[in-house]
């Protein structure tokens, strides 16, 4: 194919770092080039979405008034910052450093802020989870937008028209269902992505072909949805570019069983078992793979990237 594969890399709530998708892209390039034998910057434009900057002063503000402002808890807090950038990235030792801080019960001087990793990951995890509700328009809407604004980008350097397939993981499969359930429901979109979304195919989710859900937690948000919507799961490929794909793409749900956030999807009614293809991986490096921290093992993951190069592949050259 002439045309350009659009991609677009959504994360999850691990970390603040702009570059939490660097060695994700690289690997996928890599896997994608040895799989076709063409290079990735030739057949692919590749985008991420960096939502979690909409939310990020709220959660700075919350931890300054959590924990006031002691300089040995700052700094503490900083370097955990500093090291779930490094560990998002792929670094085992920053992930090494995070494991063990989480032994830290006490800092001196910080009153009865007790277990400030497991502090500092709650408010992160959780408090991300909770802001971004549909009922909270300013955190719904600017983290929309976001996905809206790279995806204006991937239609300008791939073309209007050029298929999209859709990386996301952990919390950012939710925003992906709910960003892609919106624009092709057809109803009225928060006031901050009307203002940035284009009319293009790609732009408007007509032109989506594959998605990868990697240790999506989309079963535990359904908690909050009534029985009849478990009925309308997100559609890929879109009907607009399905028939030209001859059975390629479609939806993979990437799970580890290690990952006590993510589960399969088929299991949550009859339609999410025809939308869903749920995989088994075994994530590395050993030995956190063996642990919950597999939830945050995908994305640097090479055989991940391998798994989903290939379909890309496939959607590419359909």
């Amino acid at each position: 194919m002439s045309e350009k594969l659009a991609v677009l890399f959504v994360h999850g709530v691990e970390t603040s770092d702009d570059d939490v998708a660097a060695t994700a892209m690289r690997l996928l390039r890599e896997e994608f080039t040895a799989h076709t034998g063409v290079a990735a910057e030739e057949a692919l434009a590749v985008r991420s979405a960096h939502w979690v900057s909409v939310l990020q002063q709220r959660q700075d503000d919350l931890e300054r008034r959590l924990t006031g402002h002691g300089d040995t808890l700052g700094w503490f807090l900083e370097g955990l910052r500093w090291a779930g950038g490094v560990a998002s990235r792929g670094s085992v030792a920053a992930l090494t450093g995070l494991v063990a801080s989480g032994a830290v019960r006490r800092l001196p001087g910080t009153g009865d802020f007790h277990w400030p990793t497991l502090r500092w990951l709650a408010v992160g995890y959780v408090g991300d989870a909770i802001a971004y509700q549909r009922s909270n328009a300013g955190v719904y809407g600017g983290v929309h937008a976001v996905l809206a604004r790279s995806l204006r980008e991937l239609a300008e350097e791939a073309g209007p028209d050029a298929r999209l397939c859709v990386v996301a993981h952990s919390l950012g499969t939710v925003v992906v269902s709910n960003y892609f359930h919106d624009l092709h429901a057809g109803t009225d979109l928060p006031e901050q992505v009307a203002a940035v979304v284009g009319d293009t195919a790609l732009e408007r989710g007509r032109t989506l072909a594959g998605l990868h859900t990697l240790g999506s937690p989309l079963a535990l948000f359904t908690l909050g949805l009534d029985e009849d919507q478990l009925d309308t799961p997100l559609r890929v490929p879109h009907p607009d570019v399905e028939p030209d794909l001859a059975g390629r793409g479609g939806w993979t749900n990437l799970y580890d069983p290690d990952d006590v956030i993510a589960t399969p999807l088929a299991g949550l009614s009859p339609q999410y078992r025809d939308a869903v293809t749920d995989e088994r991986v075994g994530t590395r490096p050993f030995p956190f793979n063996l642990s919950p921290l597999a939830h945050t093992l995908y994305w640097n993951d090479r055989h991940v990237m391998r798994r989903i190069a290939t379909t890309l592949a496939g959607v590419w050259e359909a």
